[in-house]
């Protein structure tokens, strides 16, 4: 008999830190997975509830599993509220690597639009996962390869919306005579110059939102440096997931900051 086809790992790990209650959803790579804009991401990405409760839930599933801590900030509310982000691994049955971040307060996100994310409705998706608008600001990153990315998730948007976020412009070109009025977005405007117009003023508007990321990581990665490398000198990642958080927040309390801004003088630590 043929093996059973290998169920999401990413999935079925966002069902186990909800099964007690709302704790994270599923998002980036495989809430494109979800959506069918692509057939599988090599992590899985989340915005856990930042709460000292969602924290331990998520830990206690993790160690179950046997996961480790790669280098990043431990799994608090304290840093979490700082915008940093929370690495682990492990191996699954199938001896598939499994890599899951976390992050309570993703950047382009709004606190009103993360709260919803954990609203309890009476009828729960049989998976939480952030919706097509977050997953698309999620998206604005420094890399090129998700801006192609955003262009396919917003095609699933009704066409008002849909024109605001595109990245593709032969949509804009499209979608601007019956729903481009309204908008003061460049690239739409330029839609009714020439498609060269309309390329010019997305490639502009991509590049500005790839330079704001790429400023905000600078910053972190400045910032973590003294950090990490002490996580690495005790070899923290080699420990038992409740050791190596322990060893992580007594050195996260002494070098990694709570909050960090791009332009502060950690970003020019380096």
């Amino acid at each position: 008999m043929a093996d059973a086809p290998a169920r999401n790992i990413y999935f079925e790990l966002t069902e186990a830190f909800n099964a007690t209650a709302p704790t994270v959803a599923l998002a980036s790579g495989q809430a494109v997975v979800y959506y069918r804009v692509a057939i599988m991401s090599k992590d899985g990405d989340w915005i856990i509830r930042e709460t000292r409760e969602a924290c331990t839930i998520v830990l206690g599933e993790l160690e179950a599993r046997g996961a480790r801590y790669r280098p990043a900030a431990p799994l608090d509310v304290r840093w979490l509220a700082g915008g940093w982000s929370s690495h682990f691994e492990f191996f699954d049955a199938r001896q598939r690597r499994v890599r899951c971040d976390f992050v309570s307060r993703p950047p382009r996100l709004s606190h009103a639009a993360i709260d919803a994310l954990f609203v309890r409705t009476e009828r729960p998706p049989a998976l939480n996962v952030v919706d097509l608008a977050a997953l698309i600001a999620l998206k604005q990153t420094q890399r090129a390869k998700d801006y192609p990315v955003i262009g396919e998730l917003a095609t699933q948007l009704p066409p008002e919306r849909e024109i605001e976020v595109t990245t593709d412009p032969d949509r804009i070109i499209a979608l601007a005579p019956l729903f481009g009025h309204p908008s003061s977005r460049s690239a739409v405007r330029a839609a009714h110059v020439d498609r060269h117009a309309v390329v010019v003023a997305l490639a502009e508007e991509i590049d500005a939102m790839q330079q704001v990321d790429r400023r905000r990581v600078a910053a972190y990665e400045a910032a973590a440096q003294p950090y990490l490398e002490a996580c690495r000198a005790q070899d923290v990642s080699t420990l038992g997931l409740r050791e190596a958080h322990a060893r992580m927040l007594e050195i996260a309390e002494r070098l990694l900051p709570h909050t960090v801004e791009p332009g502060s003088a950690h970003a020019n630590a380096q």
